[in-house]
């Protein structure tokens, strides 16, 4: 009791010696701070240099690296107190300091001081009137508000949207067809005489392409030539007539020429009967009429000799002689039903997406096309089309967050993989956020005095970030627990090179998205929304949760099943790893620092981080934002009457045990 009430005079003395010395002191108080302050200046950041090179054991007698209180130290995702509790339990009922807390508590009474002692109620009046007291009394002060932004880069990635195009252009198209016809064609040649082969003869042009099925010669009267065995007048020997031969040849075939009129002679005499007599020759008159079959490949413009020969030609008759030839040809008809075909072009399967929209890119009118000499026209309101169709939606993953933050920008993208066709369908997006610090501050005279401590980092722009360094060491203490977790299972950690003794290792993960349709099993959001979602495997609805929680690396996406060239399911790849820090030291670290790949889609490459790959990672660069977030939430402050209940509980609990014994 004694010791209480001396403890409390003391302190009413130094608060009253403080009040009667604040008039005078208040002269010197400005040169004072400002000594103070400079020393302040002088020595500011000594003792963070001092830590970055302290060295335990040249400073600490006894210092040991590895002291026996480390067993209480389970690592960053350990659960419970590992026997802390009853360790501490038991050294408070057995040792020395215990017992002597727990005799005061039972044998010693509380003391009980009066509020309304005079020295309290002295201090109390000398504490309201304090501003009145040392009020007024130095240089004029005034207030100031110091505003600071600062800066920080933030990277997620989501699904691009993607279109694509197809054309749907209108041709005509003339729909020709061909048939076999039977059509006649006739043809006058004219045979001329030739002394040198002593024949009458002439070309058969052929008029068209076919074929030659029958044909037919007509001439009538044609010229059979007077010779002498027919000199006889009113009557015709057997000898005219065995010496008369008349032939046509056509087409290598050779035809007699039927006589209508055998070549005669006649004698005219003036003075009488074989008197002054003048003889004159008479030609005869043949004519053939025949048809027979060829069967013979002809092309228009091709040439056939027609020929005509006597057997005895005087030199009497070479008139020419005409014949009619007539040809039956098998032509190839065409025939033309023409009409408006529309064309589509596509590249890619359009089961893939939806229609969105359309253009026109050919107006429309009238076009013509002529077709075996006839004219057709066809008349469109637009001849050509661009169709827009949407093969991916747009997912903002997760950039979401980032996105609907009004202080973070959009400053950098880069495509994390693309399409069979090139076309980029997910991206990394890095965000410039702002954040700024606003502190309050008392200048006085020169001096400047911080109100609120923040002034003093929107000043200097140093943000000694707690977070920053919990998130790098609960790294590494992560780091270690993998190559724990190696000596656990048997394995020589010592023996084992740097590239054998890994961390962060993760599994390789996939999910569908179905060409047919529209369902999406690789969805980052939504997933409550969309019926389409009922045909996702438990996996991948486990994957969709680990994507949510950012446990994820994309890795690209690939045709998982293909059917006559076209892509019938899709599949996209990730590498999935079991905590945030895991995620975020393989992707921002290992992929975005030392620029090494995860594999392909169809073969991702979840390898954990070797340990010369940790040390080349600079942690200061990493953003720990994701991991941070959850630190802060998961943090938990009591408030003051759960400490002072928890704390009696636990006093109560203590004398209990200690009773017992």
């Amino acid at each position: 009791m004694k010791t209480v009430i001396s403890v409390l005079t003391a302190h009413f003395l130094v608060l009253s010696a403080f009040i009667w010395l604040a008039s005078p002191a208040c002269a010197d108080s400005g040169s004072d701070y400002k000594a103070g302050s400079d020393f302040a200046k002088q020595v500011q950041g000594n003792g963070l240099n001092s830590l970055k090179n302290f060295s335990g054991e040249q400073n600490l007698p006894g210092y040991t690296a590895n002291p026996n209180q480390t067993k209480y130290y389970g690592g960053v995702t350990a659960s419970g107190d590992s026997s802390l509790k009853s360790d501490s339990a038991l050294e408070f009922s057995q040792g020395d300091t215990g017992k002597a807390v727990t005799e005061s508590f039972t044998n010693r009474p509380p003391d009980q001081i009066s509020q309304d002692a005079p020295f309290i109620q002295a201090a109390k009046d000398t504490e309201s009137r304090a501003d009145s007291i040392v009020g007024d009394t130095g240089q004029p002060c005034t207030a100031q508000v110091v505003n600071r932004s600062e800066f920080t880069n933030h990277t997620c990635e989501r699904d691009l949207q993607v279109e694509n195009f197809c054309t749907r252009e209108a041709t005509l198209k003339d729909n020709a067809t061909t048939q076999k016809v039977n059509r006649t064609y006739q043809q006058v040649v004219t045979l001329n005489y030739a002394r040198s082969t002593r024949q009458w003869s002439g070309n058969l042009t052929i008029p068209t392409n076919g074929r030659l099925l029958n044909a037919s010669v007509d001439g009538e009267p044609l010229v059979i030539p007077w010779i002498e065995e027919c000199d006889s007048e009113g009557k015709v020997r057997d000898s005219c007539k065995s010496a008369v031969s008349e032939s046509l040849t056509l087409f290598e075939r050779t035809f007699p020429i039927d006589v209508i009129s055998w070549p005669r002679s006649e004698s005219m005499c003036s003075g009488g009967q074989n008197t002054h007599c003048t003889k004159y020759t008479y030609d005869g008159k043949g004519k053939i009429h025949q048809s027979f079959g060829v069967d013979k490949a002809v092309t228009a413009g091709q040439n056939f000799s027609v020929s005509k020969t006597s057997r005895t030609v005087s030199s009497a008759s070479q008139k020419p002689v005409q014949v009619t030839v007539t040809l039956v040809m098998e032509e190839t008809e065409t025939v033309y039903a023409p009409e408006v075909v529309w064309v589509e072009s596509c590249p890619f399967s359009k089961d893939e997406g939806k229609k969105t929209g359309e253009e026109c890119i050919s107006p429309g009118g009238t076009r013509t096309i002529t077709l075996g000499g006839r004219d057709y026209s066809f008349t469109e309101a637009c001849w050509k089309y661009k169709d827009t169709w949407l093969t991916q939606p747009a997912d903002n993953g997760s950039c979401e967050s980032l996105m609907k933050n009004t202080a973070c920008t959009l400053s950098s993208r880069q495509c994390a993989f693309s399409s069979e066709e090139g076309t980029c369908l997910h991206e990394y997006a890095t965000y410039s956020c702002e954040t700024r610090t606003s502190g309050k501050q008392m200048i006085c005279g020169g001096d400047v005095f911080c109100l609120d401590g923040e002034c003093d980092k929107a000043t200097s722009g140093k943000s000694n970030d707690f977070g920053q360094a919990v998130s790098e060491l609960a790294a590494l203490a992560a780091a270690g627990k993998d190559v724990a977790a190696l000596a656990a299972a048997g394995k020589d950690v010592a023996a084992l090179n740097g590239v054998d003794v890994r961390a962060f290792t993760g599994k390789a993960k996939f999910c569908k998205k179905f060409a047919a349709g529209f369902s999406n099993c690789c969805k980052d959001s939504g997933w409550g929304q969309d019926v389409g979602l009922a045909r996702c495997s438990s996996e991948e609805k486990a994957l969709a949760k680990a994507k949510k929680d950012k446990l994820t690396v994309s890795i690209g996406e690939f045709c998982s099943k293909k059917v006559l060239g076209i892509c019938l399911e899709k599949k996209r790849s990730y590498c999935q790893f079991d905590s945030k820090l895991a995620q975020i030291v393989q992707q921002q670290g290992r992929n975005g620092q030392l620029h090494i790949g995860f594999g392909g889609a169809s073969s991702p490459d979840c390898r954990g981080i070797t340990v010369e790959e940790l040390q080349r990672i600079d942690f200061n660069m990493l953003d720990f934002t994701n991991f941070m977030d959850d630190l802060m939430k998961n943090q938990k402050i009591p408030e003051n009457d759960v400490l002072t209940n928890k704390t009696k509980e636990r006093i109560k609990e203590i004398m209990s045990q200690q009773s017992a014994q």
